[in-house]
């Protein structure tokens, strides 16, 4: 609240991604963002389910008598206090039916596994209406989920010599999006009609190998059988998600996937890929925050005693690789943002020459009406100085875009014959198009540079390549757009001078939104699904197959012998392509749109603002291209990195430290042998999360809690609006004085004292007993109803700012939403927590 006295700030969660424990949290998350569903059935699923005696498969469970001998260790154990936990009694009882539970085959039953994660699914319920979400109009949420395919799948992979080898790739992420257009039209994999392959990505992504068997969507199908459900988007399901399998001939539904932190605990790349021109209609401050639980410590022994035989092979099969750092991703964004600072400097740099040249060619004031007619004059009269002034950096420039509009155009025949952008094919369509090109003069003279003066194809008499780059040069106007989107952003920074007295912000985010709008327009030419059939079936005629080894050998005389046999039908495809693109109707609508600025609505230097980047464009993208060729830059904006862990909270007084959790003992298996270690994790994990999400929000607002005495504590107790004052909670006490305030944990106690060798054995049940999940209406008791509009509120007001950001969750992570604790057979303790001073 006292932030959004001054600042006005909105929190958005876009992109997903996680492994393992985190890959389940990240797929409920994901639904309940994008349909407004509680999570109370997740919530469930750990403290009441996440337990061996749930977990272990019937005829794996030890009876009695079963490896009586390991009871001795066990008590030894014990006594020697060689392990802390084992001192707590229900951990040492729920450990030794594990240890003497089957052995040699997974003890843990996958099918109760995939039972639990569809009924969590399930139980959320549906969309209260199709439009129901906590993502704003026009918004994108993106979940990746990492598995590994235990046999893999054969990749064709060219090389010099052997021309075409076989490689194997374990690596699988399936990818969930939910699209929430600007008209209102939704599209989303988020919905009870994929609930089955929700859950299915949940259980395979923490397939652990050895104690769970491998997760298969044969298992999923029965499971749906059941439970009386259905999944009627089965079939897409298995078509979006496993399209190498499919081309190899492999039967999806019967691979073994295992976790996927195997492979892939940390799936920074895919969040980070994703970032790259994700929308924001208004400033923005992009942070990519990432869950670590158990964080390397600052200071590491100087010394180590030689790791033994078992503790070897342990670590050299799965501590080590599951643990692997993110150093590698990390510094890319690292580059990314010191690329992004050179640009600006770059681009403010020149702003003056560029105001002077756009000065000289508009013949018009800025307070009067332009015309589509006039914006499209002076456009032409600008490229034409860019081509004169830049010299010899032109023709640098020229020969770069060409290279990168053939490029374009075979990635496009790629993607509609349907194969990998990295197969073999992918290279041979390259080489072809590279030869097609030569073949129809498709070269850049320097002497008819000035023509490139003409945005569209009306003009007569065009070189070549001239009609080549105006009919596929897409990458152009994207990055043309992209740069409109950051002048608005740099309209938001300068909006408090006195020059722009009088400017309303809102007409700033309506042409911000009208910018994302021909942005996605242009994206959709990227897409093979933008095509028609005919322009399909034309290319898998040209293509049907990638060539052999002996012609791949020769690639460069096998590309114009090709060119030679199939001119005729490659300048058919060129030609539809072309046609389909239609790249002058997407110039046309931009001249239409800037001549629409409304003069009255509108301040002149604002207005001003805006065509001097549109117009001056050219010349910026002649000193940036040369830079950004290799990756998309997007709009210019740096993405921050946060952190959230244990040794990174500084309210939690007592509570900070990886020393405070209890389920990280035994490898992180601790938490599945006591209920008391969950609760103690789970809430302690959301503490931990709310004290650096706080800290995120108050940096991004530009706002130090210490400094401008901003209370902390008091954000999370304080009522939002008089309408939350008159609700059921408002006699909730805020529990806030000047120093502390007091917080009730509700944690079981746990028992700390030896009980005895004898305790060890206590008969804890052959028959599991957990809480009945059978009713699949997802709708909440008149009881709950209450509880669930307080966590709801909870969860927009403190949780959803996480930034328009990327959360990645790099593993066992059980702490991406906060839900007040169960009530009943717990006791009360209270613990102090202090503000920050």
């Amino acid at each position: 609240r006292e932030i959004g006295r001054d600042v006005e700030m909105r929190v958005v969660v876009d992109i997903i991604a996680g492994a393992s424990a985190g890959g389940i949290n990240g797929t409920m998350l994901a639904r309940a963002l994008s349909h407004d569903l509680p999570m109370n059935a997740l919530r469930d699923l750990w403290l009441d389910n996440a337990d061996v005696t749930i977990l272990l498969a019937p005829d794996a469970r030890a009876g009695t008598w079963s490896k009586w001998f390991l009871k001795p260790f066990l008590w030894a154990m014990t006594r020697t206090g060689s392990f802390r936990a084992i001192s707590d009694l229900e951990v040492r009882q729920k450990l030794s039916l594990f240890v003497r539970s089957r052995w040699f085959r997974p003890p843990l039953d996958g099918r109760v596994m995939a039972r639990l994660m569809y009924e969590a699914v399930v139980l959320m319920g549906a969309a209260k209406s199709s439009r129901a979400s906590l993502l704003p109009s026009g918004q994108s949420l993106d979940l990746f989920v990492t598995l590994t395919d235990y046999y893999g799948y054969q990749q064709l992979v060219q090389i010099h010599d052997p021309p075409l080898i076989y490689e194997r790739d374990h690596h699988h992420i399936l990818h969930f999006t939910y699209r929430r257009h600007s008209n209102g039209e939704v599209e989303s994999d988020f919905g009870l009609d994929n609930a089955p392959g929700l859950a299915f990505a949940a259980r395979a992504t923490s397939s652990f190998p050895g104690a769970f068997p491998p997760a298969r969507i044969v298992e999923m199908n029965e499971v749906v059988l059941q439970r009386n459900g259905s999944w009627p988007r089965r079939a897409e399901f298995i078509a979006k998600s496993f399209p190498n399998h499919l081309r190899a001939g492999i039967d999806p539904t019967t691979v073994s996937f295992l976790d996927g932190s195997v492979l892939n605990n940390r799936p920074f790349q895919e969040a980070i890929s994703a970032i790259h021109g994700r929308p924001a209609f208004r400033e923005i401050d992009r942070r990519l925050v990432y869950i670590d639980p158990h964080p390397v410590p600052a200071v590491l022994p100087r010394q180590h005693v030689v790791p033994g035989f078992f503790t070897m092979l342990r670590g050299a099969l799965s501590d080590i690789p599951s643990s692997q750092p993110v150093i590698d991703e990390l510094t890319r964004v690292i580059e990314f943002n010191e690329q992004v600072r050179r640009l600006r400097a770059i681009v403010d740099s020149a702003r003056p020459h560029i105001n002077q040249l756009v000065g000289k060619v508009v013949t018009t004031t800025f307070d009067q009406p332009i015309s589509s007619e006039e914006l499209r004059a002076w456009r032409e009269q600008v490229n034409s100085h860019v081509a004169r002034d830049a010299g010899f950096a032109y023709q640098a420039y020229v020969r770069l875009k060409l290279a990168s509009v053939r490029a374009f155009g075979a990635e496009l025949i790629v993607k509609l014959r349907g194969v990998p952008a990295q197969s073999p094919l992918s290279r041979v369509v390259s080489e072809i198009i590279d030869a097609w090109a030569l073949h129809k003069g498709i070269v850049y003279e320097r002497a008819e540079s000035e023509v490139l003066e003409f945005e569209s194809q009306t003009a007569e008499h065009l070189p070549a390549w001239v009609k080549y780059l105006l009919a596929f040069d897409v990458k152009y106007r994207v990055r043309r757009m992209h740069f409109l989107i950051t002048g608005q952003n740099r309209l938001y920074q300068l909006i408090d001078e006195d020059r722009f007295a009088g400017l309303d912000p809102l007409v700033i985010d309506q042409l911000k939104r009208e910018f994302y709008g021909r942005l996605d327009a242009l994206r959709r030419r990227e897409d093979a699904g933008f095509y028609s059939r005919e322009v399909r079936e034309l290319a898998a005629d040209i293509f049907p197959a990638a060539p052999s080894g002996a012609e791949v050998r020769h690639l460069q005389a096998y590309a114009a012998t090709f060119v030679e046999q199939h001119i005729a039908k490659l300048d058919l495809l060129i030609e539809q392509l072309a046609v389909e693109t239609d790249l002058n109707a997407s110039t046309r609508e931009i001249d239409d749109l800037l001549a629409s600025l409304d003069p009255a609505k509108w301040h002149p230097e604002a207005r001003r603002e805006v065509f001097v980047n549109y117009l001056g464009f050219p010349f910026w993208d002649v000193l940036t291209f040369p830079m950004t060729r290799a990756r998309e830059m997007g709009e210019l904006n740096e993405i921050l990195i946060d952190r959230i862990s244990p040794q990174d909270a500084r309210t939690l007084s007592g509570f900070d430290g990886v020393e405070s959790l209890k389920g990280i003992a035994f490898g992180h298996f601790a938490a599945f042998l006591s209920r008391a270690y969950r609760e103690n994790d789970y809430l302690l994990g959301r503490l931990h999360a709310l004290d650096r999400l706080i800290d995120i929000v108050c940096d991004a607002a530009g706002v130090d809690p210490k400094a401008d005495g901003i209370d902390v504590l008091a954000s999370v107790h304080e009522p939002q609006n008089d309408e939350e004052n008159d609700s059921a909670d408002d006699s909730r006490d805020d529990g806030r004085d000047d120093a502390s305030a007091e917080v009730n944990t509700q944690l079981r106690q746990q028992p700390i004292t030896d009980q005895g060798a004898d305790d060890s054995d206590a008969d804890i049940g052959n028959e599991p007993v957990t809480r009945a999940t059978d009713d699949f209406s997802g709708k909440p008791s008149r009881d709950q109803t209450n509880q669930q509009n307080d966590e709801n509120r909870f969860i927009r007001h403190v949780f959803l700012p996480f930034g328009d950001t990327c959360v990645a969750d790099p593993g066992r992570s059980t702490i991406l939403n906060a839900w007040p604790a169960d009530q009943h057979n717990r006791r009360k303790t209270s613990s102090k927590l202090t503000r920050p001073r």
